[in-house]
């Protein structure tokens, strides 16, 4: 899934969780502090609804009730860079000893 893919899949579940508490864009926006328009770009979920700052899908997201969909959104994920740099930390002990070897035993 692409960027453009999981902000539009917010923005359709912003509409329903909105639809379902029968609030209108209007009321949503007046009570989380942006305009209308920002709240229709993200339901939309269109390019410049990922330009919406966090804090406002959050802010909308609490309001309705939603703020636990971002528990998966929100996990830290394992680096997937961390085995490869263990790996080439290793790799470098492996080298400094074999040079400290080298350099014990032509001694």
């Amino acid at each position: 899934m692409n960027i453009q893919e999981i902000v539009r899949s917010m923005g359709l579940q912003m509409r329903k969780a909105r639809q379902l508490k029968n609030d209108r864009q209007m009321d949503l926006a007046a009570r989380i502090g942006v305009s209308r328009l920002t709240i229709m770009k993200m339901e939309k979920g269109e390019a410049e609804a990922a330009r919406v700052p966090l804090e406002t899908w959050l802010k909308a997201s609490a309001h309705l009730n939603i703020l636990h969909t971002w528990n998966d959104v929100m996990q830290i994920k394992a680096d997937p860079f961390d085995e490869y740099d263990k790996k080439i930390s290793e790799e470098k002990q492996i080298r400094k000893a074999r040079v400290k070897k080298q350099l014990n035993t032509s001694d």
